[in-house]
């Protein structure tokens, strides 16, 4: 195989049990076995390997010595409250900078993701996805890459929760308003109004997370021994 081609084989490896593992399917603190990934995944061994090797670096997998590569366990309670005080931190000095750059396209972009966001309320994964979407696009046009992917990273550890909630129609209401402020805030380059509605969108998220933190613990959920 290629050099190209294994990288290309790898990155889509990553990906899909990066999939596996923030939509559920892999739960947390189970052992990912090769030849089951190779079955489920259609993807040789190799790509395999380098994608779990990646995982590791980015802290949703663990490689234990004699055991294998091991689902990370989620946040406690307490670290994902850390991960939202980072979160708004690093979102406010993104936003300050997007500000400054960003064009009238950006805006129409932005403004086409809350009008998906309201047709797509009833699918709480899709929602989601495009929220993210949302915030990913925003956040570009501060052209400042590093921090984007610092950004994404964080929201790996938070996609499980935010993935699963269900999204009313009043919530999802609440959330285009926020975005729609987002926008606002932008167009008149009104810093103080979109700082309080960015982190008004983002402590709303963080309830959301410890709503769904505290059912997954009232749940009798068996997992794997981790270690």
């Amino acid at each position: 195989m290629k050099q190209n081609e294994l990288k290309t084989k790898s990155r889509e490896a990553y990906e899909l049990i990066k999939e596996m593992i923030l939509n559920g399917t892999a739960l947390p603190g189970t052992r990912l076995i090769l030849f089951d990934l190779e079955e489920k995944l259609g993807v040789g061994r190799g790509p395999i390997r380098d994608a779990l090797l990646l995982l590791d670096k980015s802290g949703l997998v663990q490689n234990i010595p004699y055991k294998g590569a091991i689902v990370t366990l989620p946040p406690s309670l307490k670290e994902m409250e850390i991960i939202f005080e980072h979160r708004k931190q690093l979102e406010i000095t993104l936003v300050l900078e997007a500000i400054k750059k960003i064009t009238k396209k950006d805006i129409e972009k932005l403004a086409k993701l809350v009008t998906d966001m309201e047709q797509h309320y009833k699918n709480e994964e899709k929602f989601f996805h495009i929220d993210r979407d949302f915030h990913k696009q925003l956040y570009k046009t501060s052209q400042m890459p590093h921090l984007l992917s610092i950004f994404e990273h964080l929201m790996d550890f938070i996609h499980t929760y935010l993935s699963q909630h269900i999204y009313t129609e009043e919530l999802i209401q609440t959330f285009n308003k926020q975005h729609k402020k987002i926008i606002l805030g932008i167009m008149n380059k009104d810093t103080n109004l979109l700082i309080a509605s960015l982190e008004e969108n983002i402590n709303y998220g963080l309830l959301m997370v410890q709503e769904e933190m505290k059912l997954s613990n009232n749940k009798e959920k068996t997992y794997l021994e981790p270690y």
